[in-house]
């Protein structure tokens, strides 16, 4: 019953996610708010358009090898709610949240300020960081400057992979997309940048010509990694460098070891049942969805399907750019009002069946399976599957 009042209360709130309308977003009402909670640890604080979970979940596992007391923040979430606030690398009971909701809530009545839907969780988390007095990892929901996570100064900024998506907040270009992302670092203190493109990483000497950068670097010994894919090998170094400047004296064999184990759901996640193989990934736009191909193909046997779903306001013709020909594609919605719907696709993908859900699309199919476009459509096949406790940990 927590787990529902804890969802009622943040559905109270105006919820970008849900709307997809982010314009109202802005750090300033964070700050105010955050001004009245005790402070939190300075987190590491994560953005970047491509595996910033992966990168946190990563971070994570290297600081609780090392034997550092951890919570993290992320978004969105595939099942449960309680998947955005983890707790030394699992998701946080009920009974931890609910008591801080209710603060928060109680805050805001005292002080006048209405938070959003996000900005009620991260309170929540910045509640739980400051309660537990360890280390705090933050995942930045969408870009970097005009999000609530960056009312905290980071002890550690971390850019991963920067590429397109939500270019109508964040500039059209790659250029402009990386200088909002920059703007969680702060002056005097590390910033660890992934491997990148040239874009990027020409924004990084334009915007912040004299701070103090750290360059991510794939190591000679390749990391050992419970997370399917090559790329997760750039999130792989990323986080281990973040974590050794978050806490100086990392033991590096010990994070690495930790970081063997580390799993998370929705990320390229391999899941046996009835016979058949299913992979299932949140990719939401080319560079990532091909990524998740790459996997599907090492992994499925051949003749296996795609079930793609994708919000309206993702690159659509960018996604679809990257499939390979003769694959069977099975479009399918999601229960989001953001989700595209049979008419919402492309005319080049009109003659691809369509399943209202992702439960019909995965009937419809005898062979391996590849899910993705859209975190919120992998949370939903997770469901349907049977898989919704393959949570991190």
């Amino acid at each position: 019953m927590s787990v529902a009042a804890i969802q009622a209360w943040l559905d109270q709130a105006p919820n970008a996610e849900r709307t997809g309308d982010f314009r109202a977003i802005r750090p300033e009402r964070m700050r105010a708010f955050l001004a009245r909670l005790p402070a939190p640890p300075h987190p590491c604080t994560v953005a970047g358009t491509k595996g910033k979970g992966s990168t946190v979940r990563l971070i994570e596992a290297a600081l609780l090898g090392n034997g550092h007391r951890t919570v993290a923040f992320t978004s969105p979430h595939l099942v449960s709610v309680l998947e955005r606030w983890r707790i030394d690398g699992r998701p946080a009971p009920a009974d931890a949240i609910l008591p801080l909701c209710r603060q928060v809530e109680a805050i805001e009545l005292a002080c006048g300020l209405r938070l959003s839907w996000f900005e009620r969780t991260f309170a929540v988390a910045c509640l739980l960081a400051q309660a537990r007095s360890g280390a705090f990892i933050c995942e930045v929901g969408l870009g970097g400057r005009l999000d609530a996570a960056n009312a905290l100064d980071a002890a550690v900024a971390v850019l991963t992979h920067v590429s397109h998506d939500h270019r109508d907040v964040l500039g059209p270009t790659c250029w402009h997309i990386a200088g909002e992302k920059l703007a969680i670092a702060r002056p005097g203190r590390p910033l660890v940048i992934a491997p990148q493109e040239a874009a990027t990483s020409l924004m990084v000497w334009h915007r912040l010509p004299n701070a103090e950068v750290h360059w991510a670097v794939r190591p000679a010994q390749a990391f050992a990694l419970a997370l399917p894919g090559e790329h997760q090998q750039d999130n792989a170094a990323t986080a281990l460098l973040a974590a050794t400047l978050y806490r100086p004296g990392l033991d590096p064999l010990r994070a690495r070891s930790a970081m063997a184990d580390a799993a998370l759901a929705g990320r390229c996640q391999l899941i046996e049942q009835a016979g058949r193989r299913v992979l299932v990934d949140g990719a939401h736009n080319g560079p990532s969805l091909a990524a998740t191909l790459a996997v599907a193909a090492q992994r499925l046997r051949p003749g296996w399907a795609l079930i793609l779903g994708a919000a309206q306001d993702k690159e659509i013709d960018a996604m679809l750019a990257v499939l390979p020909a003769g694959l069977r594609v099975l479009r399918c919605a999601y229960d989001s009002p953001r989700a595209r719907r049979k008419a919402d696709w492309p005319a080049t993908a009109h003659a691809w069946e369509w399943c209202d859900r992702v439960g019909e699309a995965i009937a419809a199919c005898s062979g391996d399976l590849c899910i993705s476009g859209s975190l919120y459509l992998a949370g939903e096949a997770l469901h349907d599957l049977g898989a919704a406790d393959l949570l991190p940990g």
